[in-house]
């Protein structure tokens, strides 16, 4: 067996960042595996970093890394809480837009979503949750 071969300083960051970024765009498509990706990516921008110092190389790209990697678990983490704070209220829109299939029984639908969430938040007064999109 070989030993590993030796990795340039600039690559191992790049490494970093690279993944730091794939963190970014995968907690916009699955949150749950970007939570994942972006604790990883902490650990690897960690390791760059302790690399990088250790030749006296810049330290510029794995700190990016772990930048965006914090980035990145706080909008998978706030993402996750908001669709576990409204399980409820999405399952009963989903199963209303199932048998809306005109638009008019759509708006219905989006409009009961829009009541369940000003109950589910009180501080919020009536018909101020205008939904622009329909999720």
């Amino acid at each position: 067996m070989q030993p590993p071969a030796e990795t340039s300083g600039g690559e191992v960051g790049r490494r970093a960042l690279l993944l730091s970024i794939g963190a970014l765009a995968l907690t916009l498509l699955v949150p749950v595996f970007g939570l994942a990706l972006g604790v990883f990516s902490i650990v690897v921008s960690f390791r760059a970093w302790r690399v990088l110092s250790g030749r006296r190389r810049p330290v510029v790209l794995p700190i990016l890394g772990l930048l965006l990697s914090v980035a990145s678990i706080c909008v998978a983490a706030g993402v996750l809480w908001v669709q576990m704070y409204f399980t409820g209220e999405l399952s009963a829109y989903t199963e209303c837009m199932k048998g809306a299939g005109t638009a008019t029984s759509q708006q219905v639908c989006v409009s009961e979503l829009e009541r369940a969430v000003e109950h589910r938040l009180p501080f919020m007064p009536k018909g101020s949750v205008k939904i622009p999109f329909p999720p």
